[in-house]
């Protein structure tokens, strides 16, 4: 399952390579395919087919549905998966625009905007139903609802589970998938952001003040669990006047756990401190004097 928030930003800016990839593995296993059937006596099936199993993009598995719909003939089918890979990059170009531009921080008017790109091609959905699913959540994402994996209302209704009704999209193309995505993003009118940590997009649904995406950084920490405080030394590192101040701060402060500076000692030399690095920033004293200073 893929939550609303997350889908389309992935699609516009995280996957490109990711998809080249698989699809170009998937036209060298059916080419593959095709010339073992060729050859008299060879086992059936020696290739594997490209698992969908770490597939990070929803778009892609529009692509076995796709090819089952079409006669198997090995040629066609590699020719149908070169298709499916344009349809990707028209329909990635297009969302780039549309959360770049048209659902970007500086728009002000979201249906407007989307009017003024796109008047010429409305959202057609035709595979768009209502339906019972799952109002229990599986987890969230960027402020979405990802639903969990079982919807047979029936075994719902016999388990007890608690159900809603929602917009539930089946499509068929690459585009009709884009359009139900596209569709729910402008009736929302949620504002894309870059992060400030890693510069990627991301849907800010929780309000405007959220400056970081919910994406992974390092372990199972997300540049929204660790964004502010990484900004912060990323802007001591590259100014000299701060970090040589944080330096000293941290060397005054550890003599008051050692026992070599009384706390009212160190607040004292803090506000001498502040005053010289405002002073040293204002280029009213050089960087070697302020140092100098510190080092008393």
């Amino acid at each position: 399952m893929f939550s609303y928030g997350e889908s389309l930003a992935l699609f516009a800016e995280d996957q490109e390579a990711d998809d080249e990839r698989f699809l170009q593995q998937y036209i060298d296993y059916l080419n593959d395919r095709e010339q073992e059937d060729e050859e008299d006596g060879a086992e059936k099936q020696k290739t594997p087919r490209p698992s969908l199993q770490c597939v990070e993009d929803p778009f892609l598995y529009l692509l076995p549905m796709t090819l089952a719909r079409l006669p198997a003939a090995h040629g066609r089918l590699a020719f149908a998966v070169a298709d499916f890979r344009d349809q990707l990059r028209k329909a990635r170009e297009d969302a780039r625009i549309l959360l770049s531009d048209c659902l970007g921080e500086g728009t002000k008017s979201v249906s407007r905007r989307y009017w003024e790109l796109w008047k010429d091609e409305p959202i057609d959905l035709p595979h768009i139903r209502t339906e019972l699913i799952p109002a229990h959540i599986s987890g969230y994402a960027d402020g979405w609802v990802v639903p969990v994996m079982y919807t047979d209302a029936e075994f719902l209704y016999q388990s007890g589970s608690r159900m809603m009704l929602h917009e539930v999209c089946y499509p068929e193309t690459v585009q009709e998938l884009y359009d139900f995505l596209r569709s729910v993003y402008l009736r929302r009118a949620v504002r894309f952001k870059h992060c400030r940590l890693c510069g990627k997009l991301f849907a800010a649904v929780d309000g405007d003040r959220t400056e970081y995406c919910s994406r992974e950084t390092e372990g199972k920490k997300t540049c929204r669990d660790v964004g502010a405080a990484r900004v912060y030394q990323k802007k001591l590192l590259g100014d000299p006047v701060k970090r040589a101040y944080n330096r000293a701060y941290k060397t005054h402060n550890a003599r008051i756990r050692y026992g070599t500076m009384t706390r009212e000692e160190f607040q004292q030399w803090t506000e001498e401190a502040k005053k010289h690095r405002d002073a040293c920033s204002a280029g009213e004293i050089s960087l070697e004097a302020f140092e100098a200073w510190l080092k008393k």
